[in-house]
């Protein structure tokens, strides 16, 4: 008897034991866990698309370009405010980068009518229709940011601290934030080295045969050399520098492109992009 109890318990404990060792994949785990929202496919089911306060988020827009940190860390923990619930209780620390594994798999094609149309509506009033930003509001200047995709979109759903640029991840869905973002890289001036280049012999030969001749003075000459100047200051440098009087008046009349392609002739001059 006593032998037959025994082997009665490790029964009972071995079954749920062999059952959870069955090793779900992401797309399982997701669907179990997420597609009730999110949809199977990412792109939101109709019961997510009617949450309160705000609808269920369309994964597959942004998937590619949010960091795996921030995936995990809104699935371990949910999103306060919203129908995002932690899923820390029901997932465990594998089981959730299976699922971040998964939805990395998902794939978005942008919008681009889309994205010029709800930049307008929702950007230009600070970043203008051209995203120049000649607005007067201190905006920064879309065409020349640096920024890839992944930072964009990262603004455009957070905003920046300090400055005028709010949070737009309520005012906007995830497809039109990536659709926006892409429009916006859209806008981006490729500057030239070798439209810099003509721009320099014409405007700064005469005094500094090279990017390499070229000196520094004051306090900045005992930190910097010209390659370590970012661009702003470069672009300070080219339009309000000292020079400006002794190389003449065409100088003042460089376009803002034209200042980019110079900038753009010294980095690949000097090695240091």
């Amino acid at each position: 008897m006593r032998i037959m109890l025994w082997a009665a318990l490790l029964a009972l404990v071995a079954a749920p034991m062999g059952a959870s060792a069955k090793e779900l994949s992401g797309k399982e785990l997701f669907e179990a866990n997420c597609a009730m929202c999110h949809g199977k496919d990412g792109t939101v089911s109709d019961y997510g698309k009617k949450l309160k306060p705000f609808p269920a988020r369309n994964l597959r827009a942004v998937a590619p370009f949010v960091d795996r940190d921030e995936l995990r860390r809104i699935i371990t923990y949910g999103v306060k405010g919203t129908a995002m619930t932690p899923k820390k209780y029901t997932l465990d620390p594998l089981e959730i980068e299976e699922v971040i594994d998964y939805i990395k798999t998902f794939d978005y094609k942008p919008n681009l009518a889309n994205g010029k149309k709800r930049f307008e509506a929702v950007c230009s009033t600070c970043h203008g229709m051209d995203g120049r930003a000649k607005t007067g509001v201190g905006a920064k200047n879309l065409v020349y940011s640096k920024l890839d995709l992944k930072g964009i979109i990262h603004t455009i759903r957070y905003g920046r601290p300090g400055t005028l640029m709010t949070s737009k991840r309520h005012q906007l869905s995830n497809a039109d934030i990536a659709d926006v973002a892409h429009y916006v890289y859209s806008l981006r001036y490729k500057a030239s080295p070798e439209r810099g280049k003509a721009l320099y012999q014409k405007n700064c030969a005469s005094c500094h045969a090279t990017p390499g001749d070229i000196r520094l003075i004051g306090n900045a000459a005992q930190r910097r050399k010209i390659s370590d100047l970012d661009d702003r200051l470069l672009d300070l440098r080219i339009r309000h520098g000292r020079h400006v009087e002794r190389a003449g008046e065409h100088i003042t009349k460089l376009s803002d492109d034209d200042v980019q392609d110079i900038i753009a002739y010294i980095r690949a001059s000097t090695g240091k992009q």
